[in-house]
């Protein structure tokens, strides 16, 4: 397979879209894989073209170089040449000798001017013409057209330059005439990315330099060129050669040593034009249709306008006056140094650098390397009813995908390399579908949204009579709670009169037990009473007897006194009042008994009533004692109501409160009904709209 491609055009992976921009302007299109989250970079069939870099708008695309490699070469103190290419002129425009001097003060030993070596690739393609006598001759200082060549047209390789590019021109005269400088790497400063191919490929060239990325450095380090002096090459001066890097220099400088070759030449360049050329050069070929010689490039600008350069924006014309004023230059030189015969000089000054097989170059068919497989009818029809192709009228060939062919965009996805999602017309038929679909789905739910703007309405009825509701509820526990006050006002108050009647009963009863007790002892002191009084009944029927027993001596004393006469008249006296005192005495125990008989009956009946009152104030404080212990309950109930009712009035205001957030919870639900009222209506009205815009939008493309 010989030397793999390097890599010369690397992908951000985090910055890359796949939006297939890239694939558009590539020339060969399938060494892109478009088939994932982003694109990814076959090396060994991409031709380095960067047409890639500036399509991407997105900045996932860059260039890859030796330029780091570089400068660690330089901070190891690498022996190193330089070799400049000619559009340097257009890329530092006054500054081509500063350069040098740059260059020179990083330690580089000795520069090179490209354009000498331009000079000899002139000469080897006019020693090749004019010795071999070919049919056809495709110029071949840009690497990425000798890729395109050596993977995808096999068949040029046989009419392409067997000559080295102008770079290589000035690498194999160094090697060969400084012998001095056989220890030192090459650098080459390029406007190219692809150069990195030609060293590998041919083994000459050590560092691919490229002005881009050298103009960067300069910036990032903040050194300008004007501070260095100017330092001419070390190489012999060019003449015409200086106009290599402007479409068609090789030509203009052809002219100069075969005017009839100058008129055989097809100038040509850019990759819009000059891979689909190259595609048909071999059918025109085999027609005699060809020029002699194809002075060819790849980029629009040349290689003024390179891939690695900042110039791809800039005017031709004044990329081409940069370079144009240097051949004026160079060509006045000779003419003063050298008189009329400027060309005879140049010509020995290119001859005593040039010999036969030096500066010979071979190429490699890679053209195995594009394992691409073409599918057949039949696969090519089923890889389109993928694609929701189905017939002719669905090859639109719009080139959206990138491949400006359904049948390449088809063989791309054939081959793994994209997918049908990426394809205009299946999108656009997915589209088309989901757009049935939200169609349908949209009338679905315009009804959804009338039953939902219908079932508005019945929540907003509702949630209007639950408002009046929460309202009267609300009353209700207002009313409620006063009621639960009052209540707990008045079982506050009996439970304190309870307490007060609890006391009052205790202290009753105490009494009663006192009066029990006091009536005890009353009942036997008249219990005593009335033994003294019996005793003293007894004591009445004593005086009583003594009295008759008195009355009958008085009498019998009157009668002795009678009988005494005279002197026993003071005696008769005194039996008198001894009988008077007998009768009183009798009379007053009568008298005294029959008080006392009543009072006997008296103090009997107190008695009875003393005992009766005395079971009547037990059975009261019995009675009490159970009042009491009831009046205690009730107390203590009382207590407990008060206690729950103080519960129930916290739960009241509780619920009052809560109450009073669901009513205002329900104003806010009814301001909010009232703008979901307002925005489904505007909702039923976008989804009537939309319906109708979807009705036309299908009567249109029916039509």
């Amino acid at each position: 397979m010989g030397i793999a491609l390097a890599e010369v055009i690397g992908v951000d992976e985090k910055k890359c879209v796949n939006c297939h921009r890239c694939i558009a302007v590539c020339p060969v299109k399938l060494c892109i894989d478009g088939s994932g989250d982003h694109v990814v970079i076959n090396h060994d069939l991409c031709i380095g073209c960067g047409s890639c870099i500036a399509a991407c708008t997105h900045h996932a695309r860059h260039g890859i170089d030796d330029t780091e490699a570089f400068f660690q070469a330089v901070e190891r103190r690498e022996k190193l040449v330089a070799i400049v290419a000619p559009a340097a002129a257009s890329s530092f425009p006054g500054e081509l000798l500063r350069l040098n001097g740059y260059l020179a003060s990083l330690g580089v030993s000795r520069i090179f001017d490209v354009s000498f070596g331009a000079e000899l690739t002139v000469k080897s393609y006019v020693e090749h013409i004019t010795t071999k006598d070919p049919k056809l001759v495709i110029a071949q200082p840009c690497p990425a057209i000798v890729t395109y060549v050596e993977l995808y047209r096999p068949e040029l390789l046989g009419h392409l330059a067997p000559a080295h590019s102008p770079m290589l021109h000035t690498i194999a005269m160094i090697r060969e005439y400084c012998p001095e400088l056989a220890g030192h790497k090459v650098v080459a400063i390029s406007p190219c990315y692809a150069k990195r191919r030609e060293f590998d490929e041919t083994g000459m060239g050590d560092y691919n330099v490229t002005f881009a990325a050298l103009s960067r450095r300069l910036t990032e380090q903040k050194v300008s060129l004007s501070q260095f002096p100017e330092r001419p090459f070390d190489s012999p001066e060019a003449e015409r050669a200086v106009l290599f890097p402007t479409p068609g220099g090789l030509m203009r400088t052809v002219e100069r040593e075969a005017p009839r070759v100058a008129g055989r030449t097809r100038k040509i360049e850019g990759p819009a034009t000059l891979y689909r050329y190259l595609d048909q050069l071999g059918e025109m070929t085999g027609r005699g249709l060809n020029p002699l010689v194809v002075d060819c490039l790849n980029c629009e600008l040349g290689c003024n306008g390179g891939t690695a350069t900042n110039s791809q924006t800039k005017s031709p014309d004044e990329l081409e006056g940069h370079v144009e004023a240097r051949r004026q230059s160079a060509q006045n030189r000779y003419r003063r140094r050298f008189g009329a015969g400027p060309s005879k000089r140049l010509k020995r000054t290119i001859e005593s650098r040039w010999k036969p097989e030096l500066y010979v170059r071979r190429y490699e068919d890679r053209s195995r390397s594009v394992d691409l497989r073409r599918p057949d009818p039949q696969q090519l029809e089923e890889i389109y009813r993928r694609m929701e192709k189905h017939s002719e009228a669905d090859l639109y060939n719009c080139s959206s995908c990138g491949y400006n062919s359904c049948e390449m965009m088809a063989t791309a996805i054939f081959n793994g390399l994209n997918r049908p999602e990426n394809c205009h017309h299946y999108q656009m038929s997915v589209l088309e579908a989901e757009h049935a679909a939200i169609a349908r789905l949209g009338k679905e739910l315009h009804d959804v949204i009338t039953d939902a703007d219908a079932m508005i309405d019945e929540i907003v009825t509702i949630t209007e009579r639950t408002n009046q509701k929460s309202f009267d509820q609300y009353a209700s526990i207002e009313e409620s709670s006063e009621t639960v006050e009052q209540m707990l006002w008045s079982i506050k108050t009996v439970s304190g009169s309870a307490d007060e009647k609890q006391e009052v009963m205790r202290m009753l009863v105490d009494a009663a037990r006192d009066g029990q007790h006091d009536l005890a002892q009353t009942l036997h002191s008249i219990e005593e009473i009335s033994a003294t009084v019996h005793g003293i009944t007894d004591l009445i029927a004593v005086i009583n007897d003594v009295a008759e027993r008195t009355n009958l001596l008085s009498m019998n004393a009157a009668i002795e006194a009678a009988h005494a006469g005279e002197a026993g008249k003071g005696f008769a006296v005194v039996a008198s009042e001894i009988r008077k005192l007998a009768e009183t005495s009798g009379q007053s125990s009568v008298q005294i008994s029959r008080t006392l008989k009543e009072m006997l009956e008296r103090v009997s009946a107190s008695s009875a009533i003393s005992r009766r009152t005395g079971e009547l104030i037990a059975k009261f404080i019995a009675d009490a004692g159970g009042v009491a212990e009831s009046m205690s309950g009730i107390a203590g109930a009382m207590s407990e109501m008060s206690v729950g009712s103080a519960q129930i009035t916290g739960a009241l205001i509780h619920l009052r409160e809560i109450s009073a957030e669901v009513k205002a919870d329900y104003a806010m639900v009814s301001q909010s009904l009232a703008r979901m009222r307002s925005a489904m209506s505007s909702i039923s009205t976008t989804s009537r709209r939309n319906l109708d815009q979807m009705s036309a939008s299908e009567g249109d493309g029916r039509r």
